[in-house]
């Protein structure tokens, strides 16, 4: 049998182009309100942080991406079995058929060495806009639409549009009180930090900016955190530069206990190499794992594609159950990129 990046070589999957989708709101109680963006888009900053999001204002949250953490999180709800198109099937549909990758290291390490050779990209200007297209199986909604993003580099103004429907736009108003992020500030965060993977690591693991409880309350496993922010760090659209993104994967390589698996799907049926931390995540009253959240990455160049959840066991809070066994939560993502105004894409 071939060895485990021979295989992962052999990957690439033939998805199909995915038809227009989106990404909808998590969950009303970790990113924002559930009605539309006119309402106030929570921050997503403060999901990561395990904060509550103040209601009313439209933010520029989609640049700092749903932790794995809140996306966790966000699967607490009644799901609903669908396929790559959005039907409902009889019958569950689940990644159990991903191949563990016994050597996650070499995996890692792999995708560090394909990020170094990524082209650095440029840095766009006060005045342009940054552009996301992004799509979510949604639990309990059988159907998949576009959410389309155009978001100032600076951060003063957003526009949003749902389904190539009619679009709305917004300025950001600043608040004292608002320690979120712009674009232009979100990378000017990323190029600050080290490239050294042990630095990046330690630098991680003592960041107060990313904790999600107080510390009264019992720390985050420092390695669930590492792992949390690093996979963060991974799917932002700000530029990440390449020695960065490289030294992100050899920084997730030194953390024990990271799985990989081959084949996990994303939300439009992408099969990805999907990167996982159990150690931290929430079991049952027999200690069974009861959900694994999966970062997707492409299986040749390592890309960020998506997030999947998938349910390993029923999901039961005060003797409800939020979430079946053997459903699942994805998310993909279909575009990005620098234009000069709203309603273009790249």
């Amino acid at each position: 049998m071939d060895d485990d990046l021979t295989l992962l070589r052999e990957l690439r999957a033939d998805a199909p182009s995915p038809d227009a989708e989106r990404l909808r709101s998590l969950r009303a109680r970790v990113l924002e309100p559930r009605g539309r963006a006119s309402r106030g888009r929570a921050s997503r900053g403060r999901a990561l942080r395990g904060r509550a999001a103040r209601p009313g204002r439209w933010r520029p949250g989609f640049w700092l991406a749903p932790s794995a953490l809140a996306v966790t999180t966000a699967v607490a709800a009644v799901l609903v079995v669908v396929t790559a198109g959005g039907d409902r099937v009889p019958g569950v549909v689940t990644a159990e058929r991903t191949t563990q990758i016994d050597t996650p290291r070499a995996v890692l390490l792999r995708a560090a060495l394909m990020a170094e050779r990524r082209q650095a990209g440029g840095t766009p200007r006060d005045d342009q806009w940054m552009y996301r297209m992004v799509t979510v199986q949604q639990p309990g909604d059988a159907r998949r639409t576009v959410q389309e993003y155009w978001t100032r580099y600076d951060g003063t103004e957003q526009a949003f549009r749902e389904d190539e429907g009619p679009m709305e736009r917004h300025r950001i108003e600043p608040d004292p009180d608002d320690d979120d992020l712009t674009p232009k500030q979100y990378a000017a965060r990323l190029a600050a930090l080290p490239t050294e993977p042990g630095k990046l690591l330690a630098h991680v693991r003592a960041d107060r900016h990313w904790q999600t409880r107080p510390a009264e309350k019992g720390e985050e496993r420092l390695d669930a955190l590492a792992f949390r922010v690093l996979s963060v760090y991974l799917e932002q659209e700000a530029p990440v530069p390449p020695e960065l993104e490289a030294a992100i994967f050899r920084a997730l390589a030194e953390i024990p206990g990271i799985r990989v698996d081959q084949g996990v799907p994303d939300a439009v049926g992408r099969h990805g190499v999907g990167l996982s931390y159990d150690l931290a995540a929430q079991r049952d009253a027999g200690g069974r794992l009861v959900s694994r959240s999966y970062v997707v990455l492409d299986p040749t160049t390592f890309e960020f594609l998506g997030r999947r959840v998938e349910n390993l066991q029923d999901d039961v809070l005060g003797g409800e159950v939020l979430a079946r066994k053997g459903t699942y939560y994805a998310t993909a993502e279909l575009a990005s990129g620098v234009v000069d105004r709203p309603g273009v894409t790249p």
